[in-house]
């Protein structure tokens, strides 16, 4: 979709968007989350669907508390995050599981559930770089409890990464600043507010933040001129929507109008096509929102998605705090930041 920015995502590497939601214009360059990176490139799809590749180093994983689950068949949680890589299927099976589960725990405080979202986004990471035959394994001995979401999340990150390697992976890491999200219960209202109103599903709302801007992390303006955490061309917002497209509020309550006007009453599929034109685009978004609603507490998770960006260095997590008003080498960034190197390069 024209309209949004080039960055998450994945989440996120480049997972260029190839067509435009709010302008309806083909793109072929981006940014998303997860793996993706939505916010400063023609595309989202390209940007975000971020890097599949050997090597691993894994991220800090802050304390958590045991996670108290009676009728799951995973043994709970140690009282701390793990920050191990597991090495097995089954010890990835085992992994995946606790950390769905406790994104899901409401006897977690936000902080603990957010510590598991960025270990369970980091764990599909490493699932990606598994061979096929592995996958199955580890798809088929998940904890029967969330097996069904982590399938899904596991679609749509392959969708994500075919979008991706479309596009080829950059030397380079983009012109972006990434910041906080807003809180996740404020992004939810925003969701939920939006959706009561139009009749947009609040779960298809917030997984094309997720797709897009990794819920607002990225700020920047895609080459194609999208802007916001919803992506939209000014020309585009101009002729569907009213108010700030930079603002998370009224960017979300535009995205809705946007797809009520593309025949979301009748078509979701087609509607959510016409925000970024791409099959794999319109599955990954409708993967993510029926996990969120067969469990809204999944979004915990989601929010806490950090920035990764797929480069020829590596899969690269952009922090917050990273600034950069010029494209810079991703080899040498990555020589003075080691500790965001998620993956190694393939």
């Amino acid at each position: 979709m024209t309209h949004r920015w080039a960055a998450s995502l994945a989440v996120l590497t480049a997972f260029a968007a190839v067509a435009s939601a709010c302008a309806g214009e083909d793109v072929t360059t981006g940014t998303g989350l997860e793996g993706y990176a939505v916010v400063d490139s023609t595309s989202s799809t390209a940007s975000s669907i971020a890097a599949v590749a050997p090597d691993s180093t894994e991220p800090d994983a802050p304390s958590v508390p045991t996670l108290a689950s009676s009728t799951s068949t995973t043994e709970a949680p140690a009282p701390t995050v793990p920050d191990d890589q597991p090495t097995s299927a089954a010890e990835l099976a085992d992994a995946l599981s606790a950390a769905e589960l406790a994104v899901r725990d409401t006897d977690l405080d936000p902080e603990q559930r957010a510590a598991w979202g960025r270990r369970q986004q980091w764990l599909y990471r490493i699932l990606a770089v598994r061979p096929e035959a592995e996958v199955d394994t580890v798809l088929g001995a998940v904890d029967p409890e969330i097996a069904t979401a982590v399938a899904t999340n596991w679609q749509a990150r392959v969708e994500l990464n075919v979008l991706l390697l479309q596009h080829g992976i950059p030397d380079y890491l983009p012109a972006w600043r990434i910041v906080e999200p807003a809180p996740a219960d404020e992004l939810l209202a925003y969701y939920q507010d939006a959706g009561a109103a139009t009749g947009v599903p609040w779960e298809v709302l917030a997984a094309i933040n997720l797709v897009e801007t990794r819920m607002g992390r990225i700020r920047g303006i895609s080459t194609a001129g999208a802007v916001g955490p919803m992506q939209f061309l000014p020309t585009t917002w101009a002729e569907c929507c009213e108010g700030d497209p930079t603002q998370d509020r009224d960017a979300i309550r535009g995205a809705a109008e946007y797809l009520i006007d593309r025949g979301a009453a009748t078509d979701l599929d087609r509607a959510i096509w016409g925000y970024n034109n791409s099959d794999r685009y319109v599955a990954a978004v409708q993967a993510y929102a029926s996990v969120l609603a067969e469990n809204p507490e999944a979004y915990s998770g989601y929010h806490a998605w950090e920035v990764y960006y797929r480069s020829s260095a590596g899969l690269l997590r952009l922090p917050v705090g990273y600034e950069e008003l010029e494209s810079v080498d991703a080899t040498q960034w990555w020589a003075d930041n080691p500790e965001h190197r998620v993956l190694g390069a393939d």
